[in-house]
Formats: C-alpha cells, structure tokens, sequence
C-alpha cells in the first residue's frame, strides 16, 4: 500500500514565547541537534514513504519557510491555510487532496510538525505496525506509554487486542487532573494521546462524511485546490480530529508506541527533552532550563523549577506552574 507522510505545520508556537514569535513559530526553530523541529519530523516520514510522498500542511505566511527549510518538497505537496481550522480540517483537507489526486486507497501517516521523537527506528517499528492496521480499515492513533502523572495530555484506554500490537479504544479522556491521571498511571491500560495518526484516505474520509458532515461538504467544495481562497476555508468547522471523529469512530485502535515522545509543548517539555542553549552556572538550583541566544554568561542562583529564555529582545525568567499561562501573555506582548 502506498503511503504519504502528512505533516501538520501551521501552529503559532505561543508557549515558546520569545524564542517562539508568529512569524517563526517553534516547528521552524533549530530547539535539538540535527536541524529544525520541521526537518527532524519530515526525516522521520520520508524514510517510510520517500521524500516525494511527503505532504505538509502549514499557514499561509509559512510558505518560504517550509520551502527553505525542505528544498526537496514538492510545491504541490504544500498546502497553505490561508486561516488555521484546527486538525480536522486540517487533515481531511489533505485527504481531499489526495483522493482527488486518486490516491483514495494509499495510506497516511499524519504527525505534528513539532515533537521530540526518539530513536528514529522504533519510530519507523511503531508506525509500520499501525500502517498494518490502517490497512485493516482501522484508524490507528500512537499511544505514548506514561512514565508520570502528566495533566498536560489526553488519555487513550485501550480496549481489546484487535490484531498482534494493535488494540481496540475503549475510551479518549480529556486532560486529567492530577489525582485522576495518578490513578491512570497506577490501574495500566492508558496511554498519552500523542496526535499521531495512521489511517486509509478512504477512511477518514468516510468517517469525516459519518461525524462531521459540515466538514465533509466543505471540503467537496474546496476540491483538489492547495491554497483556498479565505472565505471558503474559513467556514470549514474548527475541531480538532480527535474530538471531531476519532470519539465517535467504531474502528478507532491504538498502537502502543516503542519510541520515546514529548510534544515539547512548553519550556518545561523541552527541558524534559534535554534541550539548552548558551553557558549557564548553576548554583542550589535544579530543573532549571536555561537556553540563551545572546551569548552571555546566565548564573542561577536559589531556584528550581524554572526557565530562563535570553533573546535578543527579550528575557524570560518563568516558574514552571506559569507554563500553561505564557500563551495569553505572549498573545498580548505580540
């Protein structure tokens, strides 16, 4: 079956706030060896359905961007949101895309554009595996076994195995509390929902046309086009894909993943992930980040639990219960 690597770009990158700005966001940043957040995830889907089968999704204003950044790609494979509309239209568009282009039976493999994946092969092992399903007629989300009580993600219960590795949804949680997601953590069977999908064209497009017939539509009248007009796409709903279909779909699976994740959602997520910049003393102080592009000496003294971003034009100095706030603040500076 063939398979084409849709990678989903346009996010603003707010909790990245100042290294993150609108007009470069975090997927276009060099945050881990290797290259750009952009680069590392179009390595990674290239090397299982080549390079010219690679398709990203991303704003508008992001074009020279991707095209600097993957000079390999394909113009035609770059979709550009002229409004963003959250990962349902996002993704069904590309699968419009696609079956107009008459590729309704070949496969995708959707990923976000931004997250820490390691090590490359047991990223290549997991996603073959839910290819397999996707060709059962499954649509398989990656499900990150938890390792911590995490509140930032959802949770996927696992149902019964379905095929070797791949198991039925028993259930999609919102993101927990911290009693509750302790409690994930302690019963098994749940895994964080890592928005990694693998499924047939026909497929979610069928279920798009079952759950979201407003979407459906919407797209039917965007057709094969790869960069539509505003007014048309700005009436597309805006839903993410999991609480759009994948809730209500009775052939959603999960395969377990082998390979170590994080979305790097916020600094404290890329602290996890072993990302840094600049020198830095420490001094009585622990789970500090500290990642400067000025090329001071940064000295911490008496903290934790805290991030310190120097760029040239601002510095932030943040507690890491203020991740999930930066957003609004960042909205407001910019």
């Amino acid at each position: 079956m063939k398979v084409f690597g849709v990678i989903m770009a346009g996010g603003r990158g707010t909790r990245f706030w100042p290294l993150s700005t609108v007009k470069m966001p975090k997927q276009f940043l060099g945050l881990l060896p290797g290259g750009t957040m952009l680069q590392l995830t179009a390595d990674r889907l290239a090397a299982l359905c080549g390079r010219k089968n690679v398709m990203v999704v991303t704003g508008v204003e992001y074009r020279d961007l991707v095209l600097r950044q993957l000079p390999w790609l394909s113009p035609d494979n770059l979709l550009l949101e002229p409004v963003a509309r959250n990962t349902a239209p996002c993704i069904g568009w590309a699968a419009a895309v696609l079956n107009d282009r008459g590729h309704g039976e070949s496969a995708m493999l959707v990923a976000p554009s931004d997250h820490w994946v390691e090590p490359a092969r047991e990223f290549e092992n997991t996603a073959t595996l839910a290819l397999r399903a996707a060709e059962k007629g499954l649509l398989v989300t990656m499900g990150i076994p938890p390792d911590s009580p995490a509140t930032g993600y959802g949770y996927i219960r696992k149902g019964s195995e379905l095929l070797p590795g791949v198991y039925g949804v028993d259930s999609f949680q919102e993101k927990p509390d911290a009693t509750t997601a302790g409690k994930y953590l302690e019963d098994g069977g749940y895994f964080w929902n890592a928005g990694i999908f693998a499924w047939r064209v026909s497929e979610i497009l069928a279920a798009i046309a079952l759950h979201m017939p407003e979407l459906s539509e919407g797209l039917k009248q965007l057709g094969g086009c790869s960069e539509p007009g505003v007014d048309r796409f700005s009436m597309l709903p805006s839903e993410s894909v999991d609480v759009g279909v994948m809730e209500k779909a009775g052939n959603a699976a999960v395969v377990p993943a082998s390979f170590r994740w994080s979305d790097i959602g916020d600094w404290p997520g890329a602290r996890d992930a072993g990302v840094s910049r600049g020198e830095a003393v420490m001094e009585d102080s622990e789970n500090v980040l500290v990642y400067d592009t000025t090329g001071r000496l940064t000295v911490v003294m008496g903290l934790s639990n805290v991030s310190v971003v120097c760029t040239e034009n601002a510095t932030l100095v943040m507690a890491d219960s203020c991740a999930q706030k930066l957003r609004k603040l960042s909205d407001r500076l910019q």
